[in-house]
C-alpha cells in the first residue's frame, strides 16, 4: 500500500511539474528570435546617417525582435556593391540608395557592369528623402537652362554622380547647349568663383522638408547671405527631354515654388532635377523583417523627426514616392503598404512630383 501511495505521489509531482512548465509564459509560444539588421547610409553626420541611426534606435526601443545598428559609407554605389556581393549582408542590410544608381544597377550599367547579376535583383523598401537639384547664378539674364549656352558652369569632377546630374539636367536643353558648356570642376568652390567672376553658374541642392517645403544646404545658404542669387529653371519640355534621353529617373522633377526659400527667393517657380533617396534592400532580407521595420518606424514617425528635420518627409504620403515600378518593391514592403492602403510606385511618384 505504501509503495502504491509513493508511486501515486511521484506521478502527481511529475504531472504538476509538467503543468507548471507548460504554463511558463512564452515556452509553448516562444517570442521570435532576435534578428539583427544594419542600416548602411552615407558619411558620418549626414542626414542619411542620422535618419538611419534614428530608425535603428526606434527598432531597438520598440520592436520585440528586430535590432538595428547604423554604418557609414561613401554613398549609394558602395552600398549597392558591398551589400550585393556579401550573402550575409544581403539578408540583413537596408541602405541609402539614389534613384539614378538604382536604375543603373537594375540595368547592369556602369559602375555595376562587373558582376552585374549580383545587383540586378535590388529592391526598394521605402522612400527616404528628396533634394531639388538646379543651377544658381548671380547673372539676372540667365533665366532658363537654354541661357547657359556658352557659359562657364561649376560642378563636381567627371565620374562623380554630381557631374552626371549636372550634365543630364542641362542635356534637357538640347545638345547644342550641352556641348557649348565650359565646365569647371570646383565643387562648392564654384560659389566663391561666381562672386569673383570666374564662373557663370554653379550646381545647387535644396533638401525637401515635407511635401513642397525646401531648405538650402549650408554652402548655398552662405552664398545667399552674401549676394542676390538667381535660380535657373528648366522648362517642362526640358525635364521631359532629360527623361527621354537618359531614362525616367533623370526626368524626375522637383518644383521650388515662388517664395519657398524666403521672400523673393526664388523669383519664379523653378523646375529642378529631383534626386530621390530611398531605403533599398535585396530580396534575401525576409519579408517579415522588412514589414517589421516599416511597422515600427511608421508607428513612431513623429519621434523620427527628433533625430533629423529630413524626417518631416517620412510618412504615409511619401513612403511610396520613389520612381521605381511596383514590381521592384520588396514583398514585405508591398504587404505593409497594401494592408495600410499606402500608395507606392512610379505612377504614384509622378503624381506627387509632376514635371510641369
Amino acid at each position: 500500500m505504501k509503495k502504491f501511495a509513493l508511486a501515486a505521489l511521484a506521478v502527481g509531482c511529475v504531472l504538476a511539474l509538467s503543468t507548471a512548465w507548460l504554463a511558463v509564459p512564452g515556452s509553448s509560444q516562444a517570442a521570435p528570435k532576435l534578428y539583427r539588421v544594419e542600416a548602411r547610409t552615407t558619411t558620418f553626420g549626414g542626414s542619411s546617417y542620422i535618419l538611419g541611426f534614428g530608425m535603428c534606435d526606434l527598432l531597438n526601443k520598440h520592436s520585440e525582435w528586430v535590432r538595428g545598428s547604423v554604418l557609414e559609407s561613401s554613398g549609394t554605389p558602395e552600398n549597392i556593391k558591398l551589400v550585393g556581393m556579401s550573402p550575409g549582408k544581403r539578408s540583413r542590410t537596408f541602405f541609402t540608395c539614389s534613384a539614378e544608381m538604382f536604375d543603373k544597377a537594375k540595368k547592369g550599367e556602369a559602375p555595376f557592369n562587373q558582376d552585374a547579376d549580383k545587383f540586378k535583383d535590388l529592391m526598394i523598401m521605402a522612400y527616404q528623402q528628396s533634394l531639388a537639384v538646379c543651377l544658381v547664378t548671380l547673372d539676372p539674364n540667365i533665366k532658363t537652362l537654354a541661357d547657359l549656352k556658352g557659359k562657364r558652369v561649376a560642378t563636381w569632377p567627371k565620374g562623380t554622380t554630381k557631374f552626371d546630374m549636372t550634365q543630364k539636367l542641362i542635356g534637357g536643353a538640347g545638345k547644342e547647349v550641352l556641348d557649348s558648356i565650359k565646365w569647371q570642376f570646383t565643387a562648392y568652390a564654384g560659389y566663391n568663383d561666381m562672386i569673383l567672376g570666374k564662373t557663370d553658374a554653379a550646381l545647387a541642392f535644396c533638401p525637401e522638408r515635407g511635401n513642397g517645403v525646401y531648405t538650402t544646404v549650408p554652402k548655398l545658404k552662405e552664398l545667399l547671405s552674401k549676394r542676390k542669387v538667381y535660380f535657373v529653371t528648366a522648362t517642362p519640355a526640358m525635364r521631359k527631354a532629360s527623361g527621354k534621353l537618359y531614362g525616367d529617373v533623370y526626368g524626375a522633377t522637383a518644383t521650388l515654388k515662388k517664395g519657398v526659400l524666403g521672400d523673393g527667393l526664388p523669383r519664379q517657380n523653378v523646375l529642378c532635377f529631383n534626386i530621390v533617396l530611398g531605403w533599398a534592400v535585396y530580396p534575401d532580407m525576409p519579408a517579415d523583417v522588412v514589414y517589421e521595420i516599416l511597422k515600427v518606424t511608421t508607428a513612431h514617425a513623429k519621434d523620427l523627426v527628433t533625430y533629423h528635420a529630413a524626417a518631416k518627409g517620412w510618412g504615409p504620403n511619401n513612403f511610396g514616392a520613389y520612381p521605381a515600378p511596383q514590381k521592384d518593391w520588396h514583398p514585405g514592403a508591398v504587404k505593409f503598404y497594401n494592408e495600410n492602403k499606402i500608395p507606392f510606385g512610379l505612377k504614384y511618384f509622378e503624381k506627387l512630383y509632376p514635371s510641369e
